[in-house]
């Protein structure tokens, strides 16, 4: 059969258009570059919103038409736009990588980012948001950087979140480095715990934050100052403001850690374990406990548990009977209102067994020690595990 060479021409020509439509009806159903940007690209509410397939199929489609930094490339269409994306240029390969100059971590810091710049895309619990995946996947604590997480009025503030972790600051590490100096990827927490420990100091959790060497409540754990709350209670008044005898020191109650993971601390039931065991005096009858329940001390020395012998002393003229007893007062510790260790509670006026005195007679015997008024006017001679007569 002949053909002539139009219809040759015209054949060939058919199948020339026929070839291009079909590589570019395939261009346009598998690249996403094209199939992606249609009339609800913007829309965040809609299937169609370019998030959606960034969060399915990842950044590296968008770096066909936007570039490898995604600002503009053969599209000439800028992603790192301050309107749209201003940090997206921080997802690049080696974004997930610790050695790379591009990790995630490492633009973060550079740039001094807040994590507030993450959050556009990955949302303000940086769970996903619309677009982006989880940052949560990797960082299970990265919840905790809200707005707010430094305000201490805030209840984004980041105290209150390691407080919910009942004070373990080892998940902080993750980012901020063992030492809270910034780690790989962050901003050192020094900067605003600047004692010594950073985060870990005393003073963090309870204390005057200001002051290194205040590190006993008020505050407490949960930022408190009233005394009727236990964690605060009489602490300013036994290490501060004592009027009666000399001030006391946090090992006479507590077992002091010596870090923060030291065993009794922080790994308990979230109160402070009280330890009234130290014997202050060979008068002191038995070891003082604490009870939660009521917050009242019992069989301390300071507030009565003592008993003076008469067989041994060498006052015999001053009992009545075969020993001068203490009241064994049990003062509640969140009742400072001046009751619990005013005059007469801690032993009677006079002492049971003691021969009956006023309060210039007690001045007369216990010189130095008080005065005729009832006054301590030397402190550190007052329940001293002593017994103070004549000047002795």
């Amino acid at each position: 059969m002949r053909y002539s060479k139009y219809y040759l021409i015209s054949v060939i020509a058919l199948g020339l258009i026929s070839f291009s439509c079909s590589d570019l009806k395939n261009d346009l159903t598998s690249s996403t570059k094209l199939a992606l940007h249609g009339a609800n690209v913007l829309n965040q509410s809609s299937q169609d919103f370019h998030g959606v397939t960034v969060k399915n199929k990842g950044l590296e489609s968008c770096k066909q038409c936007h570039d490898a930094n995604f600002d503009g490339g053969t599209a000439k269409v800028s992603c790192a736009t301050s309107n749209c994306h201003p940090t997206i240029a921080v997802h690049q390969t080696g974004t997930r990588d610790p050695g790379s100059p591009t990790f995630h971590g490492l633009f973060i810091a550079t740039n001094h980012l807040k994590m507030s710049a993450c959050s556009q895309c990955h949302g303000n619990n940086f769970s996903g948001g619309t677009a982006s995946p989880s940052c949560t996947k990797c960082h299970t604590t990265i919840v905790v950087h809200k707005t707010g997480i430094v305000d201490t009025a805030s209840a984004d503030f980041h105290g209150r979140y390691v407080a919910s972790l009942n004070w373990d600051m080892s998940q902080c590490k993750t980012c901020h480095g063992n030492d809270y100096t910034g780690g790989v990827a962050s901003t050192s927490c020094t900067s605003c715990h600047k004692n010594s420990g950073g985060p870990e100091a005393c003073n963090t959790c309870h204390g005057d934050f200001n002051n290194p060497n205040s590190i006993a409540p008020p505050v407490d754990l949960k930022r408190g100052k009233d005394t009727s709350s236990p964690g605060v209670g009489a602490h300013s008044t036994h290490l501060l403001n004592v009027k009666v005898t000399r001030l006391v020191k946090c090992n006479e109650c507590h077992t002091v850690p010596t870090a923060l993971n030291s065993p009794g601390h922080i790994d308990t039931n979230g109160h402070a374990e009280v330890i009234l065991n130290t014997n202050y005096s060979t008068y002191q009858l038995g070891n003082g406990t604490y009870d939660y329940t009521t917050n009242k001390c019992s069989n301390t020395y300071c507030h009565g548990n003592f008993s003076f012998p008469k067989a041994t002393s060498q006052w015999q003229f001053a009992y009545t009977a075969d020993k001068i007893d203490g009241n064994n007062f049990a003062p509640k510790w969140n009742q400072v209102d001046g009751t619990q260790g005013k005059c007469g509670t801690c032993h009677g006026l006079p002492p049971t067994g003691h021969m009956v005195s006023d309060l210039s007679g007690c001045a007369t015997c216990h010189i130095g020690v008080v005065d005729k008024y009832g006054n301590i006017i030397d402190k550190t001679k007052h329940m001293d595990g002593k017994i103070e007569v004549f000047g002795n």
